[in-house]
């Protein structure tokens, strides 16, 4: 049994029980000139699944400051086939808007067996 071309399968049933299509707005801040400068880009589409992660609760987090108060819900979750180009990190930022709610990738894991991607998975913040 080949366990990677297996887990893609299961990954490919498990979005398509719940398929959501984003495109992604992708700001990357590139070296250039010993510093560095902003690039814009969009990336997709893609096939996803969107849910609210398994076991916690719907909690909001009220955060305070000088400024206000915000809330935020970091309860979402995505999963996505290998081949998706989704990524979260100190120098990039992805966000996509489905249903006029506004998403940002806060993390992006690339899931590997024996050398070769099977899927990525990760949490989004709304931030609108």
């Amino acid at each position: 049994m080949n366990f990677v071309e297996q887990r893609k399968k299961d990954v490919a049933f498990t979005i398509a029980e719940n398929p959501t299509e984003i495109t992604i707005e992708r700001e990357e801040y590139i070296p250039s000139g010993g510093g560095r400068k902003k690039v814009k880009s969009t990336v997709g589409p893609f096939r996803v699944r969107i849910f609210t992660q398994g076991g916690k609760q719907m909690a909001v987090k009220v955060v305070s400051g000088t400024a206000g108060t915000k809330h935020d819900d970091d309860t979402w979750a995505f999963l996505a086939d290998s081949e998706a180009d989704i990524r979260a990190g100190a120098n990039v930022i992805d966000e996509f808007t489905i249903d006029g709610i506004r998403f940002r990738v806060t993390m992006a894991i690339p899931r590997y067996w024996q050398g070769q991607r099977t899927s990525i998975d990760g949490t989004l913040k709304v931030v609108s």
